[in-house]
């Protein structure tokens, strides 16, 4: 009975997120690891070429704009003029996407392809990045409207549909024509599928607004130039590896620092809460949106905290099961980009986005970026290249210093407020201990191969800590759905 009073409301929508997206990213594993092995070289090639250009065009054209639906959506309370202000969203985005494809159709114009073949589909790399921004953007709307649930189902079919559709091309046609037009055809069924769900939840289009273009703006160009700002953040130790050093050291560096899933968890609770906190936000209810956010971070630095360190105790061997042996020079820029990882949930916007301070964000992350370039060449110039990983360590502490900082003062606490702090050092101080000992018994454990050695490790550390932290994490799901109790 316990279970099923727990598994209801924003707790249940946020678990099943987060078991979807553990298959969903085993799936896009399986199918990365079915194309690479049974296309051609050079249809794989292609095919990530266009893959790379959607992903491009998608990242500059987005804008913010995701964000920009959960403000305005869950600012505005009278439903016509919330209406007319995301239907005016959209048409920018709509506009703005299409120059973009427009540009794209130009490339063979421009410069010459190498590859023949990415010309003939380039009308992909055009179209996908506006559907894939819709995509996005509409799916902010769905949790708003209490369809979270039903966004995970979907996010499960659509995995297992392009998997079909991969096996498809490696068992039969062998064209990845197949596997884009598979894409193109699914995203618009998709917008089809969200648009008549929406309709039905009683939010329809309105009109287009030209004098609430600038409003928009003024809050979406800010953000995505924060988040662009963000992403050459996380590479700007890369682009200073491959100007010092060589292309080998560079392959090491790159496979060391990629990105781990360790976030599964919060980012989907943080899908499932954002529209509730902005809403708290602009009704003036401070002190709600005050214990919702202390709740989420809760659920944020709890498991990713055990994941990481369950990852650190048996390092060698997760690295060598990821990249395999020969990258193990890169161990200590691995564990330190685990570290970065764990920090992660310090540099979570979601208040300060909920309050509309995008500039804010903005000058913040150029701050960042001045102070990331900086560390990176003196630390390279003293440690090598090891150097650069460190200052992005240093440089996330102190970016999400900054941003809890700013947020406990839009929710008007102080920073003592945002967390349980007697629990926090405690649940620090078990990591701290259980640690050592871990990296001990895989010491110990290292002759059985790197598989048994990562699952006995890894599973026992997160087995141990699940025991003591268990109680507490079921106890704050619980409350996420009862936060002013």
């Amino acid at each position: 009975m316990k279970g099923a009073k727990l598994l209801r409301g924003s707790s249940a929508d946020g678990v099943l997120l987060t078991l979807i997206k553990f298959v969903t990213i085993f799936l896009g594993l399986l199918i990365t690891r079915l194309l690479s092995e049974h296309l051609s070289a050079y249809d794989y090639g292609t095919y990530s070429q266009i893959l790379l250009m959607v992903s491009t065009v998608s990242s500059l054209t987005i804008l913010g704009m995701m964000d920009g639906v959960n403000y305005f959506y869950s600012s505005r309370q009278d439903p016509g003029q919330r209406e007319q202000y995301l239907t005016t969203l959209f048409c920018l985005q709509a506009l703005v996407s299409a120059v973009a494809g427009g540009i794209v159709l130009l490339l063979p114009l421009l410069t010459a392809f190498e590859n023949p073949q990415v010309k003939e589909l380039l009308i992909f790399a055009a179209a996908l990045p506006l559907l894939q921004n819709f995509i996005s953007m509409l799916q902010i709307l769905l949790v708003s409207v209490g369809k979270a649930r039903l966004l995970a189902i979907r996010n499960l079919l659509i995995s297992l549909i392009r998997l079909g559709a991969v096996l498809l091309v490696v068992l039969g046609s062998g064209s990845i024509l197949v596997i884009l037009l598979t894409t193109l055809c699914l995203d618009l069924l998709q917008i089809l599928a969200f648009l008549l769900i929406l309709r039905k939840n009683g939010l329809r289009p309105g009109r287009f607004r030209f004098p609430l273009v600038g409003e928009l703006l003024r809050y979406c160009i800010p953000m995505g130039l924060f988040l662009m700002i963000n992403t050459l953040n996380r590479d700007l130790d890369k682009y200073l590896i491959l100007w010092m050093t060589d292309t080998e050291t560079l392959a090491m560096y790159a496979n060391a620092s990629k990105v781990l899933p360790f976030d599964v968890i919060m980012t989907s609770f943080c899908t499932v809460l954002l529209p509730k906190i902005t809403a708290h936000i602009a009704a003036g209810e401070k002190q709600r949106a005050a214990r919702l956010y202390r709740l989420f971070l809760q659920i944020a630095y709890i498991p990713t905290t055990i994941l990481c360190c369950a990852v650190l105790a048996a390092a060698p061997q997760v690295m060598c099961l990821l990249y395999s042996e020969k990258y193990l020079a890169g161990l200590p820029i691995f564990c330190i980009y685990v570290a970065v990882d764990l920090l992660r949930f310090t540099t979570i916007t979601l208040i300060l986005s909920a309050s509309g301070k995008t500039m804010k964000l903005f000058l913040l992350g150029l701050g960042t970026l001045a102070a990331n370039f900086c560390l990176n060449f003196l630390l390279y110039r003293l440690l090598g290249v090891v150097g650069p990983a460190l200052a992005t360590l240093l440089v996330t502490l102190a970016s999400g210093i900054l941003i809890l900082f700013f947020s406990a003062r839009e929710l008007g606490v102080g920073l003592s407020g945002l967390f349980d702090w007697k629990h926090l050092l405690l649940f620090l101080g078990e990591n701290a201990l259980a640690l050592p000992l871990f990296c001990l018994l895989r010491s110990r454990l290292q002759g059985l191969g790197e598989l048994p050695v990562v699952l006995l490790t890894c599973g026992l550390y997160c087995l141990l800590l699940l025991l003591l932290q268990g109680k507490r994490l079921l106890s704050v799901l619980k409350s996420i759905n009862h936060p002013e109790s």
